[in-house]
Order: C-alpha cells, then structure tokens, then sequence
C-alpha cells in the first residue's frame, strides 16, 4: 500500500463512519470516488469522502438514549453508527453535552431564556457554563459564598428558572434565600443530573 493511501475502512474510520463498509461504499462509488473493487482509496480524497459522508449519514454512536433522540429529529438522512463516541452527533461523546443540549431544547420549549443555578463546584459551574455556551442565559452563583437577601431576590426576579443544587458547595444560608414558584431544589451531583432536572422542571411548565 502506498504512502498516499490507505484502506476505506480506516479513512471512514478517521471522519466518523463506523458502520457497514457496503453501505458507504455505494455512494462513494456513484460520487465517482472509487470502486467496488478497490479496498484502499488516495488520502488526496478524504475532502470529498468526508462531504459525501456528512451529506448522507447522521452519525450516531451505540447508546441507546443517543439512538433513540436521533431517530426522533427525523431527519432525511441514514442513521449509520459511528466509529467512535465522540463522532455521535447527539452526546459528542459526552454524557453530560448531551444532557444540556436536550436541557436547551426543554428550556426553548417552555420559554426559559434566563436560568439561575445556585451551588456547584468553580469547576463544575465553568464546565456547565461552556457546555450551554450562548443558548440561553446563566447566573452562577456559588453557594459556598456569603449572599444576601437583596442579591437573591435579584436573582429569582431576573430568571425564569431558579435551580438549588444539593449536595455540592451549597450552605443552608444561601440556599434558604431562594424560594418561590420558580426555584426548585435537587440534592444531586454532577452536570448531567442538573441538566436532567433542568429538563423536568421546565417540561412540568409545557
């Protein structure tokens, strides 16, 4: 095999596509970009296989709760497995992406734009903060710092959702200063969760 080569199935394997060699084969082979008979393909046309590739596939990795939120975007596409995890257009490989992006789409559906979370870790906070990027406004608020009774309210006034996160970096003396219908408590750990209930809190308002 020559250095300006490689096999179809690696190449495929390098832009995501982990499924049946055949399946993928049949539309590069109607681009014009190899053969049935050819096993490996130039490295000169990954542009071109990658493009066919995204053009056709949605590229979904094994889990099952992946599988099933793809198949429900009903896109036109052909759902093919991913090669690895990361490929998986729903979670990217991650557990805790996947749960916030379906927290936006939750959010978006019931017209949540601002939401406040009271508690978690500096580390955990920049990480869900990154992962919502721009979709919707954040208010972060350590728990483990003194706050007011004026600052919270500002708080509750200025966001749709108020979330408590238990069972982190949370005193009794914070988290006592949020109450009302728009704040709900939760005593577990971990971005995914608070995403998850997230989820709940603004499906119970659809």
């Amino acid at each position: 095999m020559s250095q300006e080569s490689i096999s179809k199935v690696q190449m495929l394997a390098q832009i995501g596509y982990g499924d049946d060699l055949a399946r993928a084969d049949a539309l590069l082979c109607q681009h014009g970009l190899t053969n049935p008979r050819k096993v490996n393909i130039n490295l000169s046309k990954l542009d071109a296989v990658t493009k066919v590739i995204q053009d056709n596939f949605v590229l979904v990795c094994s889990r099952g709760d992946c599988q099933k939120s793809a198949k429900e975007h009903n896109d036109p596409k052909l759902l093919a497995l991913a090669s690895e995890p990361e490929f998986c257009i729903i979670c990217r490989g991650s557990r805790n992406q996947s749960a916030v992006d379906h927290m936006i789409q939750a959010c978006q559906a019931a017209d949540i734009a601002r939401l406040c979370v009271v508690g978690g870790s500096p580390t955990t906070r920049q990480s869900f903060q990154m992962l919502v990027a721009d979709r919707i406004s954040l208010r972060l608020v350590p728990g483990n710092m003194s706050r007011t009774a004026q600052q919270a309210s500002a708080d509750i006034r200025w966001a749709d959702l108020v979330m408590i996160w238990g069972a982190t970096q949370l005193g009794h003396k914070v988290s006592s200063l949020y109450t009302g219908k728009s704040v709900v408590s939760f005593a577990k750990r971990s971005i995914g969760v608070l995403a998850d209930e997230v989820t709940r809190a603004a499906g119970n308002r659809t």
